[in-house]
């Protein structure tokens, strides 16, 4: 039984007001979350995704079990919680952004922090993208919002006919189709931010107005 179990157990019985504050009760918790992330992801890069189990990950974080179950039901569950802390580094170039800053620029912004992320984490990369449905893999690459590409029709720099949602899904494809190439198993085939940016200017070519 998890702690978080015995404690709400214990501040239901009368007289015993032992449960910590809400508050303090979330940051214990998103405490065992990360400590768990991080003892998964250190595994999954050295072992990979399949050969880690559950309880290796219990072990390397010196909990039971059943905590690892309590916070991740699934072994999955970490690369997508891998995925959405990428995303939400993604997000931050983009909500940090200066309103005129140009859409292209944006764009490279994103290609850029992308490239960083892989080439700082090879071995990990290759071992979740290998644990994720090609639906779920699109979604945690996402390279970029249609709301960089619709900011770049608003700016006048990408054509008015340009659909927003579309693009994004091709960048997408370059960025995947690059880095799945890039992740081969041995030392890196080619490098990866000349690469990437190679193909960028090719799609950004093709949105720019003429």
């Amino acid at each position: 039984m998890g702690e978080d179990t015995l404690a709400h157990e214990r501040g239901s019985e009368p007289g015993i007001d032992s449960q910590p504050p809400a508050g303090r009760r979330q940051r214990q918790r998103e405490r065992m979350r990360e400590r768990l992330l991080s003892a998964a992801l250190e595994l999954f890069a050295v072992q990979g995704f399949a050969e880690t189990t559950i309880d290796q990950i219990a072990e390397r974080a010196d909990v039971a079990r059943q905590t690892v179950l309590n916070h991740f039901p699934h072994k999955a569950d970490f690369a997508r919680a891998w995925g959405q802390a990428r995303r939400d580094q993604l997000a931050a170039i983009g909500d940090h952004a200066d309103p005129d800053e140009p859409a292209s620029l944006l764009v490279k912004r994103h290609f850029l922090a992308l490239a960083e992320f892989n080439q700082s984490e090879r071995a990990l990369t290759r071992a979740l993208l290998s644990s994720l449905t090609p639906t779920e893999v699109f979604n945690v690459i996402s390279a970029v919002p249609p709301t960089v590409i619709e900011r770049g029709r608003q700016q006048g720099e990408f054509a008015a006919q340009v659909d927003p949602v579309a693009a994004a899904e091709v960048l997408t494809s370059v960025y995947f189709g690059t880095v799945s190439r890039w992740l081969g198993q041995g030392p890196a085939p080619f490098e990866l931010t000349q690469a990437l940016g190679e193909r960028l200017e090719l799609v950004l070519a093709g949105l720019r107005r003429r």
